[in-house]
């Protein structure tokens, strides 16, 4: 039997028990080592043929191994059907696949009777590349199941992920990836049409000395260590004054917040949890380590009360090339400019995914996190999520520059909002540099502060996108608030058609 045939046959069982399917899915989408361990028996039987695989699922009622075949047999198939540049694991490739690609480039389909449908059961996703509630048809309920769903939501989450190593010469890391669901009452629904959040960032460190850049000279090397002024008393009038103007996710940027100005922002929270508009706040907090360890970077999620309900710690170090030391004024304590330096953090070795009442599903990729492909392309591309969040450190955002590429593919390829946030601090280590090197012309007035991006509506679409800025000279209120309003954004320009002169 060839994989695609012992497809069709697996999907009928799923098929004639979806009710059944739907239960299970739901369980095994939150029990990762339940899920892990089928997927690896699924996988290792498929490795040894269609009949191994056939043989392992039996004729009982396990529905637990008729759906971990047909997941197996998926990704089987994932490499040969999608537009993208996979690489094959095969080389040369076996009889098998070589049969499938035949089959496909010959029928348009992998499995060998008409009579059983197309394999490939709705364009794209295989690839992982499109939202399922993008291809849902007009109209559809809502709470209708449909197995298909399986092969574009369910599993792809692993209980594990290969990600690039932390720094050149290092091997790569293999970090555990939890999908956690917050059980409370919504009142809001993400996905009604007419849903319009409303963002708030606070940049908190706006002066230079309210995130200060400890730099030292380690086995060799010059490393970095920024740590953040207490600013208690702006934070919690920055929470007060969202409120006010109905804020429902607060977002404040990498390594902002210390020990105390975090007890404040919970304060001011709690606060207004009765009445107050404030659904969640994400808090990028920098966390001494014990004695002889490396600080953390970390990304806390508080409700509404501001209780403390998930984190997320940065999985890959930002360290900085000679022109980055340079654009930040970084230097030794002989006042020479560092060629290099690296980032003095303790790095995670876990990717969370959260469901969260009255906003979907959120995702955090921390500045550097963002840039890399692991995780964060695959996370947005192939875990459905609403939202992408990345708190950043470092000059002013603009339209133009790595944050906005990265959130725009991002955006591009996931269909999720994104949103980068920043703090001002290393504003004006910026525009000291470029006052000291005839570079006026690239003082920053306006710093930008958050990046919002709304997904295309379409494949020929681009995101739209909002920058939101704050006078870097005055920054009161200290805060910035905006609807999402995608609408009245302008279009993201597609980098490709920039490169290519289009």
């Amino acid at each position: 039997m060839h994989p695609a045939d012992l497809f069709m046959a697996l999907w009928r069982l799923l098929e004639e028990r979806r009710d059944e399917v739907r239960v299970l899915a739901l369980g095994l989408e939150a029990d990762h080592a339940r899920a892990g361990r089928l997927a690896g028996e699924a996988a290792a039987h498929l490795r040894e043929g269609a009949a191994a695989l056939e043989r392992w699922v039996g004729d009982g009622p396990d529905l637990d191994r008729v759906l971990a075949a047909a997941q197996a047999i998926d990704g089987w198939f994932a490499p040969l059907a999608s537009r993208f540049d996979f690489r094959m694991a095969d080389d040369p490739l076996p009889a098998e696949r070589l049969e499938a690609r035949r089959r496909l480039n010959r029928d348009g389909r992998f499995n060998a009777d008409p009579a059983d449908g197309q394999l490939i059961l709705r364009p794209g996703l295989l690839a992982r590349a499109m939202n399922i509630r993008e291809t849902a048809p007009p109209g559809a309920d809502p709470d209708a199941f449909d197995p298909v769903d399986l092969f574009a939501a369910l599993l792809a989450v692993p209980p594990g992920l290969t990600i690039e190593a932390e720094r050149d010469g290092d091997p790569d890391r293999r970090i555990a990836v939890r999908y956690r669901r917050i059980a409370g009452v919504s009142d809001q629904d993400p996905a009604d049409p007419a849903w319009t959040p409303v963002i708030g960032v606070v940049p908190l460190a706006e002066a230079e000395d309210d995130l200060s850049i400890h730099q030292f000279r380690r086995d060799g090397e010059d490393w970095y260590d920024p740590t953040p002024r207490d600013v208690s008393r702006r934070a919690a009038d920055a929470i007060a004054g969202l409120a006010e103007q109905g804020a429902t996710f607060v977002l404040f940027p990498e390594v902002s917040v210390g020990a105390g100005t975090l007890d404040a922002i919970r304060q001011a929270l709690r606060a207004q949890a009765v009445d107050g508009p404030i659904r969640y706040a994400l808090v990028g907090v920098k966390e001494e380590a014990e004695t002889g360890g490396r600080p953390h970077n970390r990304a806390l999620l508080l409700d509404r009360c501001g209780t403390v309900i998930g984190s997320q710690t940065k999985l890959h170090c930002w360290d900085l090339d000679s022109n980055q030391c340079r654009s930040y004024d970084l230097r030794d304590r002989n006042g020479r400019l560092l060629d290099c330096a690296r980032e003095d953090i303790e790095t995670g070795d876990c990717f969370t995914l959260f469901e969260l009442p009255d906003l979907g599903r959120l995702a955090v990729a921390i500045c550097e996190d963002l840039g890399r492909s692991e995780p964060s392309a695959w996370i947005a591309s192939g875990m459905m999520v609403d939202w992408l969040v990345t708190p950043v450190m470092d000059s002013g955002l603009t339209t133009e520059r790595w944050q906005a590429k990265e959130g725009g593919a991002s955006s591009r390829a996931g269909y999720c909002r994104v949103i980068v946030a920043n703090s001002m601090a290393l504003s004006h280590r910026f525009n000291r540099y470029c006052r000291a090197n005839g570079e006026e012309d690239k003082l920053i007035e306006d710093c930008g502060v958050a990046l919002l991006f709304q997904p295309r509506a379409s494949q020929a679409g681009a995101p739209r996108i909002a920058c939101l800025t704050l006078p870097l000279a005055d920054p009161s209120p200290g805060y910035v608030c905006a609807n999402w309003t995608p609408g009245r954004w302008p279009a993201l320009p597609d980098p490709e058609a920039k490169e290519s002169g289009a």
